[in-house]
């Protein structure tokens, strides 16, 4: 039997380290997830850091450019299919700019034109830097030779406070208007609540929950994963209206003692 293939675990370290995601960190609205998916095979994250590293190893990647590179380019170009997590977060973007009704071909022309490019008004980060289709689905121990990925839970560990910490420090320097961190997994709403540092009030919208809170420049929001079992596109369309409606309200008290 041949020996697996592996990374170059230098390299594979470096992505760790220096890879957030997709976009404009100076966008408005910031969409935090837990990692990104795909990943399934050995083939397919190398072919990601391969590119990464070609690519001037960027923070953050133009979304588009990126997965053209990857052999991910049905979600872009004149017949782009609908992305189901990117799907609903588009949703979200349009309703939090004021407007009511939505159909697919906005959401498609949204994800061609304006998610995740460099002159965006957005970003997609991730808490946890490796793609990976679920939770239960881990191949890094096999192909690396680094402490940090003998499990996920190690990783987990070894990672997510110290991203934590950077995003807490670019959203500090960026201020975008509204963060959404989208799962409401309690593995991590702590590292939601650690990078917001804001209190968090419970809301029900649509037979659902959510959280929102702020503080003077940002609306922050802990929202269902856009593709969990039973959450429906109404759900983000009305997080989108609370996130329109407390990014407004703060302006008018703040011109309010001015006055």
């Amino acid at each position: 039997m041949s020996p697996l293939p592996v990374f170059d675990d230098q390299l594979l370290q470096d992505f760790m380290n220096g890879f957030y995601g997709y976009g404009n960190y100076s966008g408005d609205y910031w969409f935090v997830g837990m990692e990104e998916g795909g990943g399934n095979s050995f083939e397919n994250i190398d072919q990601r850091l391969q590119d990464w590293n070609h690519r001037n190893r960027l923070e953050l990647e133009d979304i588009v450019d990126y997965h053209a590179k990857i052999g991910a380019e049905q979600y872009f170009g004149i017949h782009a299919k609908l992305q189901p997590t990117w799907n609903r977060l588009i949703r979200l973007a349009l309703s939090a700019d004021g407007q009511d009704i939505i159909h697919k071909e906005q959401v498609r022309a949204y994800q061609q034109e304006h998610l995740g490019r460099h002159t965006s008004n957005n970003c997609l980060v991730e808490l946890l830097p490796l793609p990976s289709p679920s939770l239960g689905h881990w191949l890094y121990a096999q192909h690396s030779n680094l402490p940090c990925l003998r499990s996920r839970d190690v990783y987990m560990t070894c990672y997510a406070q110290r991203r934590t910490t950077h995003l807490q420090e670019r959203i500090q320097k960026f201020k975008p208007k509204a963060v959404i961190f989208y799962s409401v997994n309690p593995a991590y709403i702590s590292c939601w609540k650690s990078i917001a540092g804001v209190e968090f009030n419970e809301q029900f919208i649509v037979g659902d929950r959510m959280y929102i809170g702020r503080n003077k420049q940002t609306v922050f929001a802990i929202v269902r994963h856009p593709v969990a079992r039973g959450v429906k596109n109404e759900y983000f369309h009305q997080v989108g209206k609370i996130i329109d409606r407390h990014r407004v309200e703060p302006m008018l008290e703040y011109r309010f003692v001015i006055r």
